[in-house]
């Protein structure tokens, strides 16, 4: 029983390798038919457009074959005829057009040409806006170049209090009218009064010195020519021009009937920033 089933196992095997060998050979076959099929239909469609395009050329040297000579010798006569009528047209175009203005113009006819020629544009443009003219300002000296000219300095010698004097008397005119003192002595106005004199011009102002921490500068009387920050300039009646320190200083000067104190402490400011300041009331320290 044994050997039978035995062969009967050997008998599917070769049944299977012979059945796997057939279908080998007939994919084999299959590939062989199909690569003949195509090379055959490659050769054919490359012989056709051979045909084709040998035909093509033949059909565009039919088609582009030159005109015969008489033809171009009447073509060219045409072509020629055409531009002389055209330009026998704009001629007697032009010349209607002359003589249909040279009779009602006043403009000689090579000048109307001329402007004929020119392109006129119908909308009219806007002008140009002019640039406006900065004004240049010149400029004024720094404090620098004024200290190097010595427009701060006044020459100790050559200055007279003669000389001073009337600016003395325009100083009087100017403070009466500056101060009002007939309104403003009384006592509703008084604190205008104070801030006026704060803020007054003292150039040609005659003063004394009444009070100071230095005891030369006491009874020290004169016009006042030149005033800074911390000093008054001011000549005297020997024509001599002393320098005195506002700061711990107090000087004296009248106006018609009046006579006032300045402190010196209260005036360590420029004339021209006295002018804009706003003035406070503050206690005086006697000295």
């Amino acid at each position: 029983m044994t050997q039978v089933c035995d062969e009967i196992v050997l008998l599917m095997e070769v049944n299977r390798i012979i059945r796997l060998d057939f279908n080998i050979l007939l994919a084999q076959a299959t590939e062989r038919q199909s690569s003949a099929q195509l090379n055959i239909f490659t050769a054919k469609s490359q012989s056709i457009i051979m045909e084709k395009n040998e035909n093509s050329k033949e059909s565009e040297m039919m088609f582009y074959q030159p005109l015969p000579a008489e033809v171009r010798i009447t073509l060219a006569q045409q072509s020629l005829l055409s531009v002389s009528t055209q330009s026998n047209e704009k001629k007697s175009e032009d010349r209607f057009l002359m003589s249909y203005i040279k009779p009602r113009t006043p403009v000689i006819p090579e000048e109307l040409t001329v402007l004929f020629k020119k392109n006129f544009t119908l909308r009219v443009g806007r002008p140009a806006k002019e640039n406006k003219k900065t004004r240049t300002r010149k400029k004024a000296l720094t404090s620098i170049e004024k200290r190097k000219l010595g427009l701060h300095k006044l020459p100790k010698i050559g200055i007279k209090y003669k000389a001073c004097a009337p600016l003395h008397q325009l100083w009087v005119e100017y403070m009466e009218n500056f101060l009002e003192l007939e309104n403003s002595t009384k006592g509703a106005n008084k604190d205008l009064l104070y801030q006026r004199i704060a803020k007054a011009d003292y150039h040609g102002c005659l003063v004394m010195v009444t009070r100071s921490k230095c005891p030369s500068y006491i009874g020290t009387k004169g016009i006042i020519v030149l005033e800074t920050k911390n000093t008054f300039q001011i000549i005297c009646e020997d024509d001599q021009l002393r320098i005195i320190p506002k700061r711990d200083s107090v000087f004296t000067f009248n106006v018609s009937k009046w006579t006032f104190t300045l402190f010196g402490n209260h005036m360590n400011i420029r004339p021209s920033e006295r002018a804009a300041r706003k003035f406070k009331s503050k206690p005086t320290i006697d000295l």
